[in-house]
C-alpha cells in the first residue's frame, strides 16, 4: 500500500507539473514563414490564388501523388476551393477554401480535415523597392487546454513544409515571363474579315470559367456539323463589354467557319473585323492574359492609336491535346486606327 501511495503521489506531481507547463503554453498559435521573390506581387499572387497551379510548387501534393483532387470552377478568387481524398492515413481527406481575397495583397483560407476540424491560414504579398515581393505564408489556430502541446509539434512539422513551398513558389514565379517580355511580343498587322458563327451572353466574371466556353463551343460545333471541316481559324471570343465596376462581361464565343447555314435564335452569323490590329501573343494559361491586355491597351495609347471595335482572343492551343498550360498560346487582337481618323459607330 505504501508503494502504491508513493506511485500515486508521483503521478499526481507529474500531472500537476504537466498542467503547470501546459498553462504556460499559448492558447492561440501562429506560425509563419517568409521569402523574397524576384517577381512582382501580381505574378506571385496569381500562382497562389489559382488553385490549379498549386501542384507546381506546393509540398502537400507530393505527400500522396495518387490522391484524388477536385477543384471549383472558377478555381481562383474568393470562394474558390479544392478537395482531396487519399488512402494515406497521413494525408486523409479535406477541403481548402479561399475565404478572403484582396488581389495582389492578401489571401485568407481555411483547411478542413475530415473528422479533425479546421484551421485558418493566410498569404501576404508585399512589394519591395526593387520590384520584388516579400511573400509570407502563415497558419493560425486555437487550442483547448489539454491540446496546447500541439503547438510545439506543429511548428516542427509544418515549418519545413512552408519553407519548401515558398522555395518552390519562388522558383516557379521567377521563371514566369516578365511583363516587359510579354509587352515585347506586340506587333501591328493587318487582318482580313472571316465569316463566323457566335453565341453572345452577358456573364459575371465569376461564371466565365472553362465550362462556360466549353458548352458554347460544343453548341456551335453541334450546329455546324460537317461544316466544321471548313474552319478558318482557331476558336475565339470577342469581348464586346468588360465592366470593371460590376465585374460583368458581354462575350461572344465564336468559330470562323465557311458555311451556308443561316444561324438561329441563339447562334448568329457574322463577319470578323478587317483592318489594322495591335496583336499580342500570350504563352500560358488562358485565364492569365491580364498583363498582356494591359500592355496592349498601353501600347495603343502610347503609339497614337485609338480603338475602333471590340478586342478578341484567339485560343490557338487545344487543351484537349496539350495538358501543359505553360504551352498554351493565346493571340489577342485590338482593332485600331490612327488617332483622330476613326469614324463614329
Amino acid at each position: 500500500m505504501k508503494a502504491l501511495k508513493v506511485i500515486l503521489i508521483i503521478i499526481a506531481v507529474l500531472f500537476g507539473g504537466y498542467c503547470i507547463w501546459m498553462a504556460t503554453l499559448p492558447t492561440n498559435f501562429e506560425m509563419k514563414r517568409s521569402a523574397i521573390v524576384d517577381a512582382e506581387p501580381d505574378v506571385v499572387f496569381a500562382e497562389v490564388n489559382t488553385l490549379t497551379e498549386w501542384p507546381k510548387w506546393s509540398p502537400w501534393y507530393k505527400l500522396d501523388t495518387a490522391a484524388t483532387m477536385e477543384y471549383s470552377d472558377p478555381a481562383s478568387g474568393e470562394g474558390a476551393y479544392y478537395t482531396w481524398t487519399s488512402a494515406n492515413d497521413n494525408v486523409g481527406s479535406g477541403k481548402y477554401t479561399n475565404t478572403t481575397v484582396v488581389p495582389n495583397e492578401e489571401i485568407v483560407y481555411t483547411m478542413e480535415f475530415a473528422g479533425m476540424g479546421g484551421s485558418e491560414g493566410y498569404w501576404n504579398f508585399e512589394p519591395t523597392e526593387d520590384s520584388k515581393t516579400k511573400v509570407t505564408w502563415g497558419f493560425r489556430t486555437e487550442f483547448d487546454f489539454f491540446n496546447r502541446i500541439g503547438g510545439v509539434f506543429i511548428e516542427s512539422a509544418l515549418g519545413p513544409q512552408f519553407e519548401e513551398g515558398l522555395n518552390n513558389l519562388k522558383s516557379v514565379s521567377e521563371n514566369m515571363p516578365k511583363k516587359e517580355e510579354a509587352a515585347a511580343d506586340i506587333s501591328v498587322i493587318q487582318v482580313e474579315s472571316m465569316p463566323y458563327y457566335g453565341i453572345t451572353d452577358e456573364v459575371s466574371w465569376a461564371d466565365m470559367g472553362s465550362d462556360f466556353f466549353a458548352e458554347r463551343y460544343g453548341a456551335l460545333a453541334t450546329y455546324l456539323g460537317e461544316d466544321m471541316k471548313n474552319t478558318l481559324s482557331a476558336p475565339f471570343a470577342i469581348y464586346h463589354v468588360w465592366d470593371e465596376e460590376n465585374k460583368m462581361a458581354k462575350v461572344e464565343v465564336a468559330m470562323a467557319v465557311t458555311s451556308s447555314k443561316p444561324g438561329n435564335d441563339r447562334i448568329k452569323k457574322g463577319n470578323t473585323y478587317a483592318g489594322t490590329v495591335v496583336k499580342g501573343v500570350h504563352l500560358g494559361s488562358y485565364d492569365k492574359t491580364g498583363d498582356l491586355h494591359n500592355a496592349l491597351y498601353e501600347y495603343v495609347g502610347n503609339n497614337n492609336y485609338e480603338m475602333v471595335g471590340s478586342p478578341w482572343e484567339s485560343y490557338v492551343t487545344d487543351p484537349g491535346t496539350e495538358p501543359d498550360t505553360a504551352k498554351w498560346v493565346t493571340e489577342i487582337y485590338y482593332p485600331v486606327m490612327p488617332a483622330g481618323t476613326a469614324t463614329a459607330e
